[in-house]
């Protein structure tokens, strides 16, 4: 239809937070939504980082357009990779065919080509990344002058931002986006599936929480994501260690998998029990594991901002977060002592004491409901009502410069009937 806004997606893969926010976009009257994907990860296969083969088991392709776009090979590509380069968006990204374009960082060439094509050919961008200051000071001194010179430009580009969190908006500021160009938003996740999958499954949730448990007064506290460095997993299982010694009914659980899981099962084998590695649990049974624990636990030396906080706190999780995580702030996901308990990175002890605070039941109810009541306004419907007051904006502009190109005609037109007055 003519007055439908086509919103173009530019994005590596189907993502099992983003494809739910393409979905309702495009339910949203008057709005089309298009994704090209750059590559067919968690399709065709699972993610290398957490060591699984298994595909995503959530439908993330449904409700919306979408088309893999061939690599220069002519294949399409079954990972995410930086050299991705898919030379069909020359012909895709045109203004015939898009009113704007959500496209988010420069990380591979494809990324790199569309924000040259949008520039070119007028197409307005909308970008959303998870970066913050926090997560900047793992690059040496020279990177970061380097970052500091070649940033502003890069985020200038975007005509708009959406940032996640309030570590996410310093960072922009600090790389030169104007208060302006951004609409706060979330890093979009689908509560709303989480909540219906917890609903209609007590009784397998009951099953699982009992699987967890030694008996009904233990403690558990999951730690889920990728088995590497920056999760900081080992962090995790000392923190449980200690917190075990002094109050013997707290538990963990590991639940990801990845290049340390070798090395996570062997330091449990030293272990009496104190915490148990599932291993790879996908995308559909996520949420019910979420709702067997009592508390969540993320202990990342550098995470802009993990969204398996957002994921258990919509199954009533209260949480603890490192400091290193960008998640926590005044008005973020993470409100210290409301919501969760955020904690030094590095310090076990200082996690195994906020271990020993959640396990007061008292602390635990408060905290599970603020989250509750926090995660229900920081989720994809967050996201949706920014995209839309851009969509708005860019309207709203086009009318203007629509009629800014009529005045000019409309003022040869007076002056050609002065001079015949004459």
């Amino acid at each position: 239809m003519k007055d439908t806004f086509r919103l173009g997606i530019i994005f590596t893969h189907p993502t099992q937070h983003h494809a739910p926010l393409w979905r309702k976009l495009n339910e949203q009257p008057g709005i089309s939504v298009s994704a090209l994907y750059l590559s067919a990860e968690n399709q065709v296969g699972g993610d290398r980082q957490l060591g699984s083969s298994q595909a995503w088991d959530v439908d993330l392709v449904s409700g919306y357009q979408f088309e893999y776009l061939k690599t220069i090979t002519g294949k399409i590509s079954p990972k995410v990779k930086k050299s991705l380069l898919n030379p069909g968006l020359l012909t895709r990204l045109t203004r015939e065919n898009f009113d704007a374009v959500w496209l988010s960082n420069f990380n591979t060439y494809s990324y790199r080509l569309a924000f040259l094509l949008c520039k070119l050919r007028g197409i307005p961008i909308l970008s959303q990344n998870d970066a913050t200051i926090i997560t900047d000071d793992r690059y040496n001194y020279g990177r970061r002058v380097l970052l500091s010179i070649l940033y502003p430009w890069m985020f200038q580009l975007s005509d708009y931002w959406i940032p996640i969190g309030d570590h996410n908006v310093t960072y922009l500021r600090h790389y030169g986006v104007a208060d302006e160009k951004m609409v706060r938003g979330c890093y979009p996740f689908d509560r709303e599936r989480f909540e219906q999958t917890i609903d209609q499954n007590y009784t397998e949730i009951e099953r699982i929480r009992q699987q967890l448990r030694w008996d009904n007064n233990t403690i558990v506290f999951g730690f889920a994501g990728k088995y590497i460095d920056r999760k900081n997993p080992f962090e995790f299982i000392e923190g449980i260690a200690k917190a075990h010694q002094k109050n013997p009914q707290i538990r963990g659980v590991t639940i990801g998998g990845g290049e340390l899981a070798n090395a996570i099962d062997k330091r449990l084998a030293t272990m009496n029990g104190e915490v148990l590695n599932l291993g790879f649990i996908n995308q559909s049974q996520l949420p019910l594991y979420y709702a067997a624990m009592d508390g969540f636990v993320s202990t990342s030396y550098t995470d802009p901002h993990p969204l398996v906080i957002s994921e258990a706190m919509a199954a009533g999780c209260p949480v603890i977060l490192s400091d290193r995580c960008g998640n926590w702030g005044y008005s973020d996901i993470v409100q210290h002592r409301h919501n969760g308990l955020v904690y030094p990175c590095g310090n076990s002890d200082a996690l195994a004491e906020a271990m020993l605070t959640l396990a007061d039941p008292s602390v635990r109810k408060a905290y599970s409901q603020n989250a509750k009541e926090i995660v229900a306004k920081q989720d994809l419907n967050c996201t949706l009502d920014a995209v839309m007051e851009i969509i708005a904006r860019i309207k709203q502009q086009k009318i203007a410069a629509n009629n800014r190109d009529r005045i000019p005609s409309a003022l040869l037109i007076d002056r050609s009937i002065q001079q015949q007055q004459y």
